[in-house]
């Protein structure tokens, strides 16, 4: 999915550039393969299977594609655009985006690192939190003892 391979992202954004490509193919591709079909509906596919047949590679949970939309909207417009462009697949390529934004290289790229720092920030501090010492856990209230092997 990388489409603008010349950026050298820091090595503590690979997380955040990872899960906005995933987030990128999970909101491009909603698509099942299919093969050729006849009019009657008889046609049968040859039994070898063929190299183009590769698994799909499984899309993010939804709820995790939710909390990646949620952190990119609290992201600053001016870098959520450049984000949008880079790592959300769409018919214009992302060069002509910065150009009918523009916005220089230089400037294309300052926003893709700050929009990187500044998503990850924000999903990290909501979605990625730790439990500490501090914190607690809910409470299972359930029957443990009426679980119990009768003897």
């Amino acid at each position: 999915m990388r489409r603008d391979l010349n950026l050298n992202v820091p090595q503590e954004l690979h997380p955040a550039e990872e899960l906005l490509e995933r987030y990128g193919r999970w909101a491009q591709d909603r698509y099942k393969k299919q093969r050729c079909a006849s009019a009657e509906g008889k046609y049968r596919p040859p039994p070898q299977t063929r190299s183009d047949d590769e698994p799909l590679i499984p899309f993010m949970p939804d709820w995790s594609a939710r909390h990646v939309q949620l952190a990119l909207q609290s992201v600053p417009m001016q870098f959520r655009r450049v984000l949008f462009a880079i790592y959300i697949p769409q018919k214009e390529h992302p060069n002509s985006a910065r150009r009918r934004m523009g916005m220089s290289n230089q400037g294309w790229n300052d926003g893709r690192l700050h929009g990187l720092r500044s998503f990850w920030s924000i999903y990290s501090a909501r979605y990625l939190r730790t439990l500490t010492r501090h914190d607690t856990i809910a409470t299972n209230y359930r029957d443990t003892e009426s679980c119990d092997l009768a003897a």
